[in-house]
């Protein structure tokens, strides 16, 4: 599974050590078909440029994206991305594992925001395929009057 460790450079939080990782497979996979749904719930349409421009896009955008959904759909997603943060509370000894991230562990307010962009980008592969896999099919849903016939193949 892919980690990587993320420091922040200034502000509150300067120096702390934060072991980031991909969801495992299922997860992500679930975690990106809830948000492309809520995202199609809210009538957010995905940015055609986004998809085209590939994993760094659609990093640029997912803060913007979020901002489309309910309160309780952003919460979960926003949860899910936490998730996969954990912080080496003491960085200069690595045989100590990295725990999970508790309140304390954030000073800084733009901390959260961070964390949550470089979990994103981590896990975008899998954001990505569940646009492919679900958006066609809400458009073609938009796209056809209430009384018309079925699209055929």
């Amino acid at each position: 599974m892919k980690t990587i460790e993320w420091t922040p450079k200034d502000g509150e939080d300067a120096g702390k050590c934060f072991v980031i990782s991909r969801m495992p497979a299922f997860t992500a996979d679930r975690w990106a078909r809830h948000v492309v749904r809520a995202l199609a719930r809210a009538g957010a349409h995905t940015p055609r440029e986004a998809l085209q421009s590939g994993i760094v896009g659609l990093s640029g955008q997912s803060m913007a994206l979020f901002g489309h959904m309910s309160d309780e759909d952003c919460e979960k997603a926003f949860s899910g991305l936490l998730d996969c943060v954990k912080i080496r509370r003491d960085p200069s000894n690595p045989s100590i594992e990295p725990a999970s991230l508790i309140e304390a562990d954030i000073s800084d307010p733009t901390t959260l925001p961070a964390l949550r962009t470089e979990a994103f980008r981590l896990n975008v592969d899998f954001f990505k395929a569940a646009i492919y896999q679900i958006y066609p099919l809400i458009e073609i849903l938009r796209d056809t009057p209430p009384n018309a016939a079925p699209p055929t193949a």
